[in-house]
């Protein structure tokens, strides 16, 4: 064999040796990028989520709600967003642990889940509170969903280390008025109509009825029974 041909067969060694390491190398950047991409899912989530119910976080809705508000302005006032307060979630944790309470607001956040449609967004906004916001509602809706929610609360949330477990919800049907709010301040709003119905009792729902609700909160009318025209308590 002359020089020439080995000359040849080492640079074709060389080359096929060079394609098989480019070809393993483009195999580990897929793999790679395969998992830096799974990463960044998971780092996603972990931001727009609550960790301990896997439901949107605050963050999360007021992104969605952001939307929501944005599609209304241009086609006009529909939806609702309720607020859902615990009844007395303090005992639970002080008596039974704060594993028991977080039991429970795990089974709180699934029977949500199981009760809304699939394109309600419900979210923990931070210790026993949620939030819901309901796309295709008017006012009478609102007001219906916001009693079922009460309802299934004092009928499935119950669990073995809290024998009663009810909920305090406040809810905000948007109309003409609301359509300039920021997110924040139509969860205010309907925070407040929460505490309408627990300062009466709770276990029961308020629906949030003052049209300015864009006003600072120190000049705006607290959300209290009898103190706010047209707002329903049951």
């Amino acid at each position: 064999m002359s020089l020439v041909n080995v000359l040849l067969l080492a640079a074709l060694a060389i080359s096929l040796l060079a394609l098989v390491a480019l070809r393993r190398g483009a195999l580990r950047a897929r793999r790679d990028l395969s998992s830096l991409r799974a990463t960044t899912s998971e780092l996603r989530h972990l931001a727009d989520h609550d960790a301990l119910t896997g439901l949107p976080n605050r963050r999360r809705f007021e992104e969605e709600l952001a939307r929501h508000l944005a599609h209304v302005r241009r086609y006009g006032p529909e939806g609702a967003v309720l607020v859902l307060d615990l009844d007395c979630f303090k005992p639970v944790n002080d008596t039974f642990g704060h594993a028991a309470g977080d039991r429970l607001l795990v089974r709180v956040a699934s029977v949500l889940r199981q009760r809304l449609r699939a394109t309600d967004v419900v979210a923990r906004l931070g210790g026993d509170e949620f939030a819901v916001l309901l796309p295709r509602v008017d006012r009478a809706g609102a007001a219906a969903v916001a009693s079922s929610l009460v309802e299934t609360v004092r009928a499935e949330a119950p669990t073995a280390d809290a024998s009663a477990v009810t909920a305090s919800v406040g809810a905000l049907a948007f109309d003409a008025e609301t359509l300039a709010s920021a997110p924040a301040s139509v969860l205010a709003a309907a925070d407040l109509a929460m505490y309408d119905a627990k300062a009466a009792g709770g276990d029961g729902w308020a629906l949030y009825a003052e049209a300015r609700v864009t006003a600072a909160p120190h000049t705006r009318a607290r959300a209290a029974a009898g103190h706010l025209p047209a707002v329903a308590v049951t």
